[in-house]
């Protein structure tokens, strides 16, 4: 059994069944919903409307009265197809499932609603403003959660996992900044590092890390990327 951890904010977790591999989540953050005001934005026109993460979605559409009557008849630009899946209409997904492929997607000088999270990498922001009108709606934001976490520190340590998916750029600095307090973060993480998004990876190789990028922003296909690892290579099991 390939034992692999997570940190996932609980709000974003479910327990997902792969066979061969054993998935333990510890939350370090958690989510907070920012207020919306819907007067800000309502009556503007936009070219495309993007969703950078299902929580944005969730987020948004909370507040937003008449969700789907706005965003009747523009396009809309989803991430990835988890983040499609929870917009429910149809909408424009990048065949490069990440700000590389949305940036692909959107014309020049269009007039663009972002709707993201407040603590999201600003790698997006900076290349839309350069090319688009913006506007950024901060649907959401991440803090990080008070706790004693070194038996989880030791458990890396000591080796019990085998891999770990890091699912955005805030995690992962939540992850530095939490562990960092026992030790060094870095010498404890497993053999196989995972980076959902090129923007996770760009904050990961800032520490001289190099992890794998998955191409599909989604945990449950990184599980099974790393299970094949393991059947392809032999590596040991516990």
């Amino acid at each position: 059994m390939i034992k692999i951890i997570t940190f996932r904010p609980e709000e974003k977790f479910k327990d997902l069944n792969v066979s061969m591999a054993k998935v333990t989540n510890i939350p370090i953050t958690k989510i907070v919903k920012n207020k919306i005001d819907e007067f800000s934005f309502m009556n503007d026109n936009y070219d495309y409307i993007i969703f950078t993460s299902s929580m944005a979605v969730e987020s948004f559409k909370d507040q937003v009265k008449n969700f789907r009557e706005f965003l009747n008849g523009k396009k809309i630009v989803a991430i990835g197809n988890k983040t499609a899946e929870s917009i429910g209409m149809d909408c424009i997904v990048p065949s490069l499932q990440s700000s590389e492929g949305i940036l692909e997607t959107i014309k020049d000088n269009s007039n663009v609603l972002l709707i993201r999270s407040e603590n999201g990498n600003p790698y997006l922001v900076k290349k839309l403003k350069q090319k688009c009108n913006i506007k950024i709606i901060n649907a959401y934001r991440s803090e990080i959660l008070d706790g004693n976490f070194k038996d989880v520190y030791d458990s890396l340590k000591n080796g019990y996992f085998d891999a770990t998916i890091f699912t955005s750029s805030m995690i992962f600095n939540s992850y530095i900044t939490i562990f960092s307090q026992y030790g060094n973060p870095l010498e404890i993480l497993p053999k196989i590092i995972i980076a959902i998004g090129s923007e996770t990876a760009r904050s990961m190789k800032k520490y001289s890390l190099n992890p794998m990028v998955m191409e599909i922003p989604d945990v449950e296909y990184s599980i099974k990327k790393i299970v094949e690892i393991y059947q392809k290579y032999g590596l040991n099991q516990a």
